[in-house]
């Protein structure tokens, strides 16, 4: 049935179904997705962004579950999507939106396939730490600057701003009272 879905679509929305960091990216329509992987039949920038977004994070963290020995975070499609209320954007938002997560996957893709050693989740857990201002390893270092991580938490951080923009709140909501709004919405 999926793949009926993602036919004619250049490309979809991917995440790992269980990952310490919920992830969305593009994957080109010719990978097929296989059952380690929750695919999404959308190719446009705008729905990737408001996935990658904190509001869809922390919904789909508060809604999916957890799974294995790490008590990783579960992506279920059926709970962390299909209840999930988007924004109602404007053409202007939306596009904003757009931009920034194609901005981001690109960076991502780049520069991943700029160094080899470089991993998604080694990426995101560099983030993380420069998010809570922990102190890094020397391998923490070298990843922050070979996969400019800084640039990666800027995207993220304007994304962040744009989806919120798109639900009307201006007031960098805790998580928890983006769940209570979200809850509202829907």
């Amino acid at each position: 049935e999926l793949r009926k879905m993602l036919v004619g679509l250049p490309r979809y929305i991917a995440t790992g179904e269980t990952a310490k960091h919920r992830v969305f990216q593009f994957l080109d329509a010719t990978i097929a997705p296989d059952n380690m992987l929750t695919a999404i039949a959308l190719d446009n920038g705008y729905s990737l962004g408001v996935l990658s977004s904190r509001t869809h994070v922390a919904w789909a963290l508060a809604t999916g579950g957890r799974l294995g020995v790490g008590n990783d975070p579960r992506y279920n499609k059926s709970r962390c999507f299909e209840t999930f209320p988007f924004p109602v954007a404007t053409s202007d938002q939306q596009a904003r939106i757009a931009e920034l997560a194609e901005q981001l996957d690109a960076h991502r893709k780049r520069v991943l396939a700029a160094h080899d050693e470089l991993t998604l989740t080694g990426l995101y857990n560099v983030l993380e730490k420069l998010r809570v201002g922990a102190g890094m390893t020397a391998k923490e270092k070298l990843i922050h600057e070979k996969g400019l991580v800084a640039v990666l938490k800027s995207l993220h951080e304007e994304l962040d701003a744009a989806v919120l923009a798109a639900y009307g709140w201006q007031d960098n909501p805790s998580d928890e009272q983006l769940l209570e709004r979200l809850v509202a919405l829907n």
